[in-house]
């Protein structure tokens, strides 16, 4: 019996020692499970394992890692730059600026000249424009069109490109070149553009005026005294052939350098008759409408040489204040002595 006790405390003891290292073989297996991401077995309480199901998602991050390269691709789009949810800029107006107004005056002049004597008797007839404007704040440059009325200037046309000018010039002359080249014509009614740009080359202001040119006058021949008059006194009359449609005369007489030069004005009058001839020298007979009487006289010395001319003047306004054109003609000059 002693026997059979001890052989079944010997199987006892096998038995526990067997099932401990199922426990310990158990263990292990389910650490390399959670290892590898696995379900861990439910052990029961007799030290079995059972079998349960593992709703938790794959916690090794190299499955992570499989996982996310295995999403499908999304297609590249650009970033949005700069802030975001903000009101819509509004679009610049399409309307284009209306340059402002500038004041333009044009004013025609036809000049008939000839050459003092022994120079030739050809007589020059010079027919232009003369374009002032007040002068524009913040214009870097300034350009000039003409266009004669029968070329559309009464719709709005600018006709020709004459000038670009720098803004520090605001005055331009058109027409009437050397020798009466380039004339404008007599009669003609012409239109003047002066636009005003800034330094981007943008229209700021523009302004138009007009103005006809007068046909010439007649020049009106000096008749006394006489070329190298002498000892005409020292208040001789001056005395000269009329030109027809004048409105007047200016009677100058100068002092002369070297006997040759005009020089020093001495004295200068004006008559305003038509047919008008004759003038005292120092004599102030009239004051042309328009004009600020510059009118002055010097005495004449005894043995000096002086060169006197007559200038014929005529304006469309009959006023030089407002006068848009002006004709001018004026003598040769002739010498005297006191």
């Amino acid at each position: 019996m002693a026997e059979t006790m001890t052989e079944g405390n010997e199987r006892s003891s096998i038995s526990r020692r067997g099932v401990a290292k199922h426990v310990a073989l158990a263990l292990v297996c389910a650490s390399l499970l959670t290892a590898c991401g696995r379900p861990q077995p439910n052990f029961g309480a007799a030290g079995g394992m059972a079998a349960t199901t593992s709703t938790a998602g794959p916690t090794n991050p190299r499955v992570n890692e499989v996982y996310t390269e295995t999403q499908p691709e999304i297609a590249d789009t650009d970033p949005v730059e700069g802030p975001v949810n903000l009101p819509s800029v509004p679009k610049a107006s399409t309307t284009p600026v209306e340059p402002a107004a500038m004041q333009v005056k044009a004013l025609a002049t036809t000049n008939t000249n000839m050459p003092a004597p022994g120079l030739g008797n050809l007589k020059t007839t010079i027919v232009r424009a003369r374009l002032t404007w007040t002068p524009v704040k913040g214009a870097g440059a300034y350009r000039i069109y003409s266009a004669a009325q029968r070329e559309g200037a009464a719709a709005g046309e600018k006709g020709k490109l004459c000038y670009y000018l720098p803004q520090w010039l605001p005055a331009a002359i058109v027409g009437g070149g050397l020798a009466g080249l380039g004339n404008l014509n007599v009669g003609q009614e012409y239109v003047f553009t002066v636009e005003a740009l800034d330094r981007a080359g943008n229209i700021i202001a523009s302004g138009q005026d007009n103005c006809a040119p007068l046909a010439p006058l007649e020049i009106p021949y000096l008749r006394e005294p006489g070329q190298n008059g002498m000892q005409v006194g020292q208040t001789p009359y001056l005395k000269w052939t009329p030109s027809r449609g004048a409105d007047g005369y200016y009677v100058e007489v100068f002092k002369t350098l070297r006997g040759i030069l005009p020089a020093l004005p001495m004295w200068r009058g004006f008559r305003g008759e038509t047919d008008s001839n004759v003038m005292m020298y120092g004599q102030q007979m009239d004051v042309f409408e328009g004009t600020k009487p510059l009118q002055w006289s010097l005495p004449l010395n005894i043995g000096t040489r002086y060169a006197w001319t007559v200038c014929a003047l005529r304006t469309d306004t009959h006023n030089m204040h407002n006068a848009k054109a002006i004709a001018k003609a004026t003598a040769p000059l002739n010498y005297f002595v006191p």
